[in-house]
């Protein structure tokens, strides 16, 4: 009798989940779309390639892998589609619904970066649109200049005594927050794909051994939010608006807006605050260091760009170009979008969905081309930018870093700009895209001032070696090294 009930304990799950199988093979409404059956079946097939093959990190290269195989539509896992099709894209990312975000260990769940519905999207990203428009960047020129300054004094230090004062004012501490948040990020797959069992062990072993149990990102991390919470309940608590100061404050003007009181809480102004940093910081920071190798690596790009700056410079009103002049020049444009080309952006599957509308998707190549496929709605939606950035037919010798394919104004260039996927798509580009392209046009300007020469470092010290939410190269790189000789004659 025991024996008869252990045997049907055992079969009612393993029934069930025979019949899932079956149903997701046969009979969802995405059962005919190509690809391999086991991502059909089972979203561990995402889990072996992003947290175990090769280190982890290794979903998109392997995605890329299928397309080639299967066709531009294929499932990633179970009731969602990755499409590989350049044209294709305007569909993926027009004014819809986006999944709840992905990126576990980062806490910034109630933030603008993580809204899911498009309505409250749209409601908090126009509270914080004026703040990052060209207009309100032009408005920043004297404080990124200086920051430029400061930049062109570290270069300084190290031509002459062969040391530095500080980073911007301290580097080793910069180094060290940097080295912290890629720890952090190493953890994103995992706490992708086991976040609730991260999140257990996270608190027993901080419960029975303390925060120092913790790993070195997240401790970092849990600090910096520590002083982030703390200085927006300063603001809070601000009422009379003492500590504000002449300028522009971007917490200030978000806890006197007309955004409804529950979207002006500590909590998610918190969240919102963490974003914006880590957003402002390691993506343009990939970008710059990516260009300044293939700068100090390829001596004729170098040339091209201080020609271009060096005229620039003599039709300048002073000695130094205006930040609006400076980021119009075409070279140096051409320079920061090849960067951000190989810097991939965000790396994992950005998904989006229609709730109401049905979709169709004709395959534009491969074993299947010319089917049409009907995406119900709700259908989840996504291409990673490793497919789009390596795509052969826009960018041929996709590794290769040139520059030149950005140049001019024929209808391959701007299908190329329509498709660089680095600073996202559609309405929810990211925000800072402007300031960022301020900063990045501001740093290689300075780094062209200077002759350089690459210290013990390869292109694998920048090539897409991990998908770690932004691309990571290989685990023991040290970094873009370099030598500095002093001023460029």
């Amino acid at each position: 009798m025991a024996y008869s009930y252990i045997l049907t304990a055992a079969a009612i799950p393993t029934l069930c989940f025979v019949c899932k199988v079956l149903y997701r093979l046969f009979l969802h409404p995405l059962a005919g779309i190509p690809g391999p059956w086991l991502p059909a079946i089972t979203s561990f097939y995402s889990t072996y390639y992003d947290c175990s093959h090769c280190g982890g990190g290794q979903y998109p290269p392997k995605l890329k892998e299928l397309h080639e195989r299967y066709g531009p539509i294929i499932l990633p896992v179970p009731g969602e589609v990755h499409i590989s099709d350049p044209d294709c894209l305007d569909t993926i990312y027009a004014i819809r619904d986006r999944n709840s975000y992905s990126a576990g260990g980062l806490m910034v769940e109630q933030s603008v970066g993580s809204t899911e519905d498009h309505a409250l999207h749209r409601l908090r990203r126009e509270a914080l649109n004026p703040y990052f428009s060209a207009r309100a960047v032009v408005d920043l020129e004297p404080l990124l200049t200086a920051k430029a300054a400061k930049l062109a004094q570290v270069f300084e230090a190290y031509a002459s005594f062969g040391l530095d004062n500080g980073l911007l004012d301290d580097i080793s501490e910069a180094h060290r927050q940097r080295e912290a948040l890629a720890s952090l990020l190493a953890g994103v797959p995992l706490q992708n794909h086991f976040r609730t069992s991260m999140r257990f062990v996270g608190g027993l072993m901080t419960l029975l051994q303390g925060q120092s149990a913790l790993p070195p990102g997240l401790i970092e991390m849990i600090r910096f939010r520590a002083r982030i919470r703390h200085d927006i309940d300063a603001v809070l608590d601000d009422k009379a608006n003492h500590d504000k100061g002449s300028g522009r404050s971007l917490f200030y003007e978000l806890r006197d807006s007309t955004l409804p009181q529950h979207e002006k809480t500590a909590d998610r102004l918190q969240d919102e605050a963490t974003l914006l940093v880590m957003a402002g910081t390691e993506s343009p920071a990939k970008t710059l260091t990516i260009a300044s190798f293939y700068l100090l690596s390829q001596p004729l790009v170098m040339r091209k760009l201080r020609q271009e700056l060096t005229n620039a410079r003599e039709h300048a009103p002073d000695v130094e170009i205006p930040l609006h002049s400076l980021t119009a020049l075409s070279y140096l444009g051409a320079v920061i979008h090849e960067a951000n080309r190989l810097s991939f952006g965000v790396t994992n599957r950005m998904r989006r969905y229609s709730p109401t509308e049905t979709l169709a998707y004709t395959a534009s190549y491969g074993p299947n081309e010319g089917t049409t496929y009907a995406l119900p709605p709700g259908t989840k939606m996504s291409t990673v930018t490793y497919c789009t950035h390596l795509n052969e037919t826009l960018f041929p010798d996709p590794w290769h870093f040139d520059p030149g394919r950005w140049l001019g104004n024929s209808e391959e260039v701007t299908r190329r700009k329509r498709c660089l996927m680095a600073f996202g798509k559609g309405h929810r580009r990211c925000l800072g895209i402007y300031l960022a392209n301020a900063e990045m046009s501001l740093a290689l300007a300075a780094l062209a001032q200077y002759d350089m020469k690459l210290f013990e470092t390869d292109e694998s010290d920048v090539t897409f070696k991990y998908d770690n939410q932004i691309s990571h190269p290989k685990r023991d790189s040290k970094g873009v090294r370099a030598i500095v000789r002093g001023n460029h004659i």
